[in-house]
């Protein structure tokens, strides 16, 4: 069984008129990165995942950094993960196995692990879901980067679409006033305008790399959440212990993310998380003089959100809100009994609210590259990411080429066939151009990427594409 988490760290004295002495404070924050060359813990969670852990773990393998040890942490999966993992990488020291006995969920493993790696004597914990890959220097610079800033308690690596790595999937997590929360980032084309870190509200919990001295303060992951919105509750924690939330754009990691919610009872019990949790986080954290406020804006929400499900036919939504309701009402206890006169910085993550929406507007992610196709100036055409392909026997092949936005400046755009170079199209209008192509792959690269920026789309696109046989 995993250990329960500890309440926040019960600081008992006063904060002194004027502060603390500036020699206190220092002790206090960088006290734990002067004590040599700091341990991470790298925490794979893991549940009947066998097919992703070897990408995962070769890549960890390849770290630069030396001083790490890998910990798959299983939550009694019966797919023969743990055998995998012994048997493949046991001849590392570096890797070695939690069994949990039990499957405790996202949160509570991972508390599992979190407690055995600061009972160890680890510096940084680096939380990292199974379905990922990251590269050889991503725990090098992400201790780099929080050994440079004291105050960092939770640091998000880039994490990049795994088989679209130049497309976005989270560099951040940001949050509502009705605690709905997305991703930043997400299905943005990844440039220039991503490559300075930033203050973020929170981390994403598929690879969030975690400062124990902030853990000790904040306490872990909350065990009653099961999953969804735990890793952001967390980060609110981190923000109120006086530590902060950042980006960093130099850390990569690669991750198999579904923006789908699945089908039948997967899918609507994942809903009924997602908006069950979103009031506990509320009323777990958000400031008492906020959330008065908050709980109208919320209440209005709600009521939007089940008119929109009945409008729609979905009424398992609506049960969906009402279960939420009574959830909350139950654990009201347990909420009241978890507030707190919050520690040094009460409300601290608040200017980091995102106050222009409830909900995420959405964002589509391109499929091998591809959008959804639509129409401009009669031609059905797909905008194209920065790279796109598709399968093609030997024939011929008519591709349409046209510039949706020709005041930005001419698209310009490689296609390739099985590596080898066909052809770049360039216009500012509208090109139309023929060939020979053998069995294999069509791809399309862009060198010029409309941003949403400038165009007012919701995506970042290279071009706009229309292909189809010519033979």
């Amino acid at each position: 069984m995993a250990a329960k988490p500890p309440e926040p760290f019960p600081l008992s004295f006063s904060i002194p008129e004027g502060g603390f002495p500036c020699d206190f404070m220092i002790a206090v924050v960088i006290l734990p990165a002067a004590m040599g060359n700091p341990l991470v813990h790298v925490l794979v969670i893991n549940w009947n995942g066998k097919e992703h852990l070897e990408a995962c773990f070769d890549s960890l393998l390849e770290q630069t950094f030396a001083s790490v040890r890998f910990v798959l942490v299983d939550n009694a999966s019966t797919d023969g993960s743990v055998e995998f993992v012994r048997m493949r990488y046991g001849h590392d020291p570096r890797v070695t196995v939690l069994e949990c006995g039990s499957n405790l969920g996202w949160s509570r493993g991972n508390n599992a692990g979190i407690e055995r790696a600061l009972a160890e004597g680890a510096d940084y914990v680096f939380l990292l879901n199974n379905d990922t890959a990251v590269a050889p220097d991503t725990v090098e610079r992400l201790v780099a980067f929080a050994e440079a800033r004291p105050n960092a308690g939770a640091i998000a690596p880039k994490m990049l679409l795994f088989d679209q790595p130049w497309i976005l999937n989270s560099l951040g997590i940001a949050c509502s006033p009705i605690g709905s929360a997305w991703d930043v980032g997400l299905g943005r084309l990844d440039g220039p305008g991503w490559q300075s870190p930033q203050p973020v509200l929170g981390v994403c919990g598929g690879a969030m790399f975690l400062r124990a001295a902030a853990l000790r303060i904040s306490g872990y992951l909350p065990d009653d959440f099961e999953i969804y919105l735990d890793d952001l509750d967390l980060c609110l924690r981190i923000w109120d212990a006086g530590y902060s939330c950042w980006s960093c754009p130099d850390a990569a990691v690669r991750h198999k993310f579904s923006a789908t919610m699945g089908q039948g009872a997967r899918a609507r019990h994942k809903y009924y998380l997602n908006t069950r949790n979103r009031l506990r986080l509320m009323l777990r954290n958000f400031p008492r003089k906020r959330l008065p406020g908050c709980i109208v804006r919320y209440a209005i929400g709600e009521v939007r959100s089940i008119g929109r499900a009945l409008i729609n036919g979905e009424l398992w939504k609506s049960f969906a809100h009402v279960r939420s309701w009574a959830a909350t009402l139950d654990s009201l206890p347990r909420i009241f009994k978890y507030r707190r006169k919050l520690i040094l910085a009460p409300g601290a993550f608040w200017p980091h609210i995102s106050h222009d929406a409830d909900f995420f507007p959405g964002i589509e992610l391109p499929i091998d590259g591809w959008y959804t196709a639509r129409r401009h100036n009669g031609d059905l055409v797909r905008p194209i990411s920065q790279r796109a392909w598709i399968r093609v026997t030997d024939g011929r092949l008519r591709v349409r080429h046209v510039n949706c936005y020709p005041h930005l400046g001419a698209t310009c755009v490689d296609i390739c066939n099985n590596g080898q170079k066909l052809a770049t199209l360039a216009t500012v209008d509208l090109e139309i151009a023929e060939f020979d192509v053998e069995g294999g792959e069509v791809s399309f690269e862009s060198r010029h990427i409309y941003e949403a920026e400038t165009t007012g789309d919701t995506i970042d696109a290279g071009g706009w594409i229309n292909c189809e046989s010519a033979s």
